[in-house]
């Protein structure tokens, strides 16, 4: 029971302590994307909506890690690709997800993004919390892991009311690889992305 006990409080101590460490750098400038996002979305009328969605795409995509991104998705074999196949997975996944962010950034017209200042340091990452409320919809909880790169907090993967688009991928991309191996994703994803 006391082992318990102090097993309980130190794990607490160790998560407060990898709160309050937590890079406030990461924090402000997700508040700050997050900002820059939905100014660029205010402005679709219905008449200029694919230009708005190219533009927020345009501002979003330098603050995406998506090597990361694809290296998670893929998993282990990732290790064992050459460096010519992880070329083309991070281009046809970047494609893939980009695609996928603008269908999502459609809903968003008008949403509330509030960035909590809490967040959790793991190694180099930087996890930040928010609160997404779309018109006339419930709040979605979002958490997006960051961590630096080139003078950026790049995201390299998020939550949204719990669930990880990534690990969505994560599934599908194993079948494939099990069925077809590393090439047969690439041919995969490249009929996917109608090149």
């Amino acid at each position: 029971m006391k082992k318990s006990a102090i097993l309980t409080a130190l794990s607490i101590g160790v998560l407060s302590m990898s709160v309050a460490f937590a890079n406030p750098a990461a924090v402000a400038q997700v508040r700050n994307n997050s900002v820059e996002v939905m100014k660029i979305l205010n402005q679709a009328n219905g008449n200029n909506n694919a230009q708005v969605l190219r533009q927020a795409e345009a501002y979003a995509a330098p603050y995406f890690d998506f090597e990361g991104m694809t290296a998670l998705a893929v998993g282990m074999p990732w290790r064992k690709a050459t460096p010519a196949q992880k070329s083309q997975l991070v281009t046809l996944f970047k494609d893939r997800l980009i695609n996928q962010y603008a269908q999502a950034m459609s809903a968003y017209k008008g949403a509330k993004v509030e960035v909590s200042d809490k967040t959790v340091k793991r190694g180099n990452s930087v996890i930040v919390q928010a609160k997404i409320t779309p018109v006339g919809k419930p709040v979605i909880d979002a958490q997006f892991m960051t961590r630096p790169s080139d003078g950026k907090y790049r995201i390299y993967n998020a939550t949204f009311a719990g669930v990880s688009p990534i690990d969505g991928y994560k599934i599908q991309f194993r079948d494939i690889i099990n069925k077809k191996g590393i090439d047969g994703l690439i041919a995969d994803l490249r009929a996917k992305n109608g090149r």
